[in-house]
């Protein structure tokens, strides 16, 4: 009996191991963090302040830049201490916090990233969609979040939470996020006073792709 009792656990602890989903937090290009354009939304004395934004680019204008840790970053300009943060539950109305993490530095390469962390969720099923929000501040004067999305915990591999194909079936879509002014909507005395914002950020490429494009659809033109 004492063995039947035995096994039976270590049967239940396996089960409960492997209904545990597995996901890597992490996020793309398509997805980047940034400060806003929007110099309405962000604090008076930092419109105008300067971060190293692009490697060679030398010092450029906050606003609309990628969010970043470093010399000269971005988030070295506006102070703070700045977190990443994932939540998540088994419903939109139910999230709690899952993890944190820190922006990716500038030596990374890695602009508008962040340090990606492999997670084991304890109450997300694996297999099984779930729900998500990505926030991010520095405490004192910024913050913003993602929109809410689905994501599929996996079994066994740490597939990045964006992934959109199967089996993660993101549904984290590119392009600019709601910013949150948690001054407007919670009044001034949220504390926080400036927005960031979850967005795509074309890179060199994308322009010079586009460019090419453009002079091919000329040079079909004048031929025909």
């Amino acid at each position: 009996m004492k063995k039947l009792l035995l096994v039976a656990a270590a049967t239940l602890v396996c089960v409960g191991a492997f209904a545990q989903g597995k996901l890597s937090f992490d996020i793309n290009s398509n997805n980047l963090i940034y400060i806003t354009t929007d110099t309405t939304k962000m604090l008076a004395a930092d419109v105008t302040k300067t971060a190293d934004n692009q490697f060679g680019a030398g010092l450029v204008a906050l606003p609309g830049s990628s969010l970043y840790s470093g010399v000269n970053s971005t988030a070295a300009a506006l102070g703070g201490t700045w977190v990443v943060s994932l939540y998540g539950g088994v419903s939109s109305s139910s999230l709690s916090l899952q993890t944190t993490t820190t922006l990716a530095d500038v030596s990374s390469g890695n602009c508008g990233g962040i340090v990606a962390v492999n997670l084991t969720f304890a109450s997300l099923v694996d297999n099984s969609p779930a729900w998500f929000e990505i926030k991010v501040g520095n405490g004192a004067a910024y913050a913003g979040q993602s929109m809410l999305f689905e994501a599929t915990p996996q079994t066994a591999v740490f597939s990045p939470i964006y992934q959109t194909q199967a089996p993660v079936s993101a549904t984290l879509a590119p392009g600019t996020q709601e910013l949150t002014d948690y001054v407007a909507n919670f009044g001034a005395g949220s504390g926080f006073l400036g927005g960031i914002a979850v967005s795509v950020v074309p890179e060199p490429g994308t322009f010079a792709l586009a460019g090419l494009g453009l002079a091919a659809l000329l040079v079909f033109r004048r031929r025909s």
